[in-house]
């Protein structure tokens, strides 16, 4: 697999949780906009609250949100780095590799599972380390030797910071609510 654009997807609760929202920035290698995609806000009711449990946020994150997102996409990812754990669920259900890429201090959900390490020559970013589920875990050193042919240059924790941003900002506006 050879990278050329990168989905940034992340979940973002808002008015103290009562409303969710995703979002996806989908770059070039060099970080730069290709593409965003935000979600309505996902209200979930009681009922719901009650009937799916402790698997609602699950369902929320790979069935609400990731994969809408992901389809909504004109310019479709080489694969697709999250933050949240919970869009792993996600590679199970497409075909485009969903990493959890994480800050070398973060602990991992679960224990004794395999990671990559990326770290940087330049000082101004810190060491992160990467993870795959099933059916992807078979690449995960491959696509760790391209990110860490980018993360040399460029930040792969900074479009996070831009994503939730603009999140907030749909959010505020009030894009997409009913």
């Amino acid at each position: 697999m050879e990278l050329s654009i990168i989905g940034f997807l992340g979940i973002y609760r808002f008015e103290d949780g009562a409303a969710i929202r995703g979002g996806m920035l989908v770059t070039d290698t060099t970080l730069k906009p290709v593409e965003f995609r935000v979600t309505a806000p996902v209200r979930p009711e009681k009922f719901q609250k009650i009937l799916y449990g402790e698997i609602l946020d699950e369902h929320i994150s790979v069935e609400l949100i990731g994969l809408p997102v992901l389809n909504a996409l004109q310019q479709k990812p080489n694969l697709i780095l999250v933050r949240n754990q919970l869009f792993l669920g996600m590679n199970a259900k497409q075909e485009i590799p969903t990493v959890l890429t994480l800050k070398e201090d973060e602990p991992l959900f679960k224990k004794g599972a395999s990671t990559q390490s990326l770290n940087s020559l330049n000082s101004s970013h810190p060491p992160i380390k990467i993870y795959i589920s099933e059916p992807f875990e078979g690449q995960l050193e491959e696509i760790a030797q391209q990110l860490q042919a980018m993360f040399q240059f460029r930040n792969l924790m900074e479009p996070f910071d831009r994503l939730e941003k603009a999140c907030e900002d749909v959010h505020d506006r009030q894009v997409g609510d009913k």
